[in-house]
């Protein structure tokens, strides 16, 4: 039986797939070897060096990797993230997306000693061909663009390693840093879905009328999906009174009128605390749980505003998701807080998707590139260093997990 995120992610990459974006940023690829480790040693004299910074892990969805490369005019600093491909007619078909970034950018990840890296000497030996001297690896790694830059290999006899995922450069990095590259399974998002179910049963059997709970996580994340798949999962258990509001964060955007004239144009940090209203949030879900409809708007990317859809009645259960959904300002109102079980690669990798998929593109980001450069530059190093790590508001205590499926007596859905 297929997990949701295993269903969600089948069904963007043929969506991505059918988009024009996609064709165009196709990487093909083989991998070799040679025979003799020392046959290529000469080209090492005039190769570039190079380092590389992984933001990712082998086992993640995505690949994403920083570069700083020596050039003749300088040192340049750039991204790549890459989705884990597959092999078709003797080369490697993945997705890759590139931008420059600044050198502050590369430096505030540098900086962290977690992240694994891996310094090499690039020799280009073609168009669409290098060798690749890596510190720690034995044997010079080649890498082939197509079928007719196999033409610009220097006479020596080769081993073909495309279907070899031990020389990809993050395995590699991994490998050197003493990462483990199998680690250990995570909490997937559909046994999240269970919990976020199990945990609105516990608060209300424990005897609050009001129970709201937090999801947050990056951009790309899944919070809508696990959202949805928990209201769906309430629903069918307990019925549709039952049924949880979703209310995002998204929803209390302050819209880009407001920040430009609170803060001066332009704004460019969408990602930062004061986009969103969360203390209005908190106050309505205060009159909400005392009984009062609550307004639902959603924040409209093309105008960049907010714009209220339709008058939501009361009931007695909220899930709050959204990039601030772990908010001090909410802590309140929130019986406890989850947060997505996805890497930033992966995040940031699905998010870039969504954005093709979608056509989200818009005035601010108007390229995958372009987003990408964004994510690394502001929102990865904001959702970094504003996360509030909230706790539970009350201890529940011990509640036998098998009179969960009550709610309240008659409103046990069979």
């Amino acid at each position: 039986m297929k997990t949701i995120e295993q269903i969600t992610t089948a069904k963007n990459v043929e969506l991505f797939k059918a988009s024009p974006e996609w064709e165009k940023r196709q990487e093909r690829e083989c991998k070799l070897t040679p025979v003799d480790s020392n046959a290529l040693d000469y080209l090492a004299r005039d190769a570039a060096p190079i380092e590389q910074i992984y933001l990712s892990h082998p086992d993640d969805e995505f690949s994403l990797r920083l570069r700083s490369r020596a050039t003749a005019a300088g040192t340049e600093y750039s991204a790549a993230l890459k989705d884990r491909g597959e092999v078709a007619d003797g080369h490697l078909n993945r997705l890759e997306i590139e931008t420059p970034i600044s050198r502050e950018a590369y430096d505030y990840y540098a900086a962290n000693p977690s992240h694994p890296r891996l310094r090499k000497l690039r020799a280009q030996i073609g168009e669409h061909t290098t060798v690749d001297f890596i510190n720690g690896v034995k044997e010079p790694i080649v890498e082939v663009e197509s079928p007719a830059d196999l033409s610009e290999l220097p006479e020596v006899e080769y081993v073909d390693h495309t279907e070899d995922g031990t020389l990809l450069s993050e395995v590699i990095a991994h490998q050197l840093n003493g990462g483990e590259i199998r680690r250990e399974t995570a909490e997937t998002e559909s046994q999240l879905v269970e919990r976020i179910a199990n945990e609105f049963a516990v608060y209300y059997r424990a005897g609050l009328p009001f129970v709201a709970i937090g999801l947050s996580g990056m951009s790309g994340s899944g919070k809508s999906t696990v959202a949805k798949a928990a209201q769906e999962l309430m629903r069918e258990r307990y019925g549709t009174d039952f049924e949880p509001v979703i209310i995002s964060t998204d929803d209390y955007h302050r819209g880009h009128k407001w920040l430009e004239a609170t803060y001066g144009a332009p704004w460019t940090n969408w990602d930062d605390p004061r986009v969103y209203n969360t203390a209005q949030m908190a106050e309505d879900l205060k009159a909400f749980a005392a009984g009062e409809p609550l307004l639902r708007r959603h924040f409209d990317f093309i105008s960049e505003e907010v714009v209220v859809d339709e008058i939501i009645q009361p009931k007695p259960f909220v899930l709050i998701e959204g990039l601030f959904a772990d908010s001090r300002d909410l802590r309140d109102i929130r019986c406890a807080h989850f947060d997505m079980p996805v890497s930033p690669a992966t995040s940031i990798g699905r998010d870039l998707r969504r954005l093709v998929i979608e056509g989200r593109a818009n005035g601010v980001f108007g390229s995958p590139e372009q987003r990408l450069r964004y994510q690394l530059e502001t929102a990865l190093p904001t959702y970094i260093e504003t996360r509030e790590h909230p706790k539970n508001r009350l201890f529940r205590g011990f509640i036998d997990a098998s009179r969960l499926v009550e709610l309240v007596p008659g409103h046990a859905k069979s």
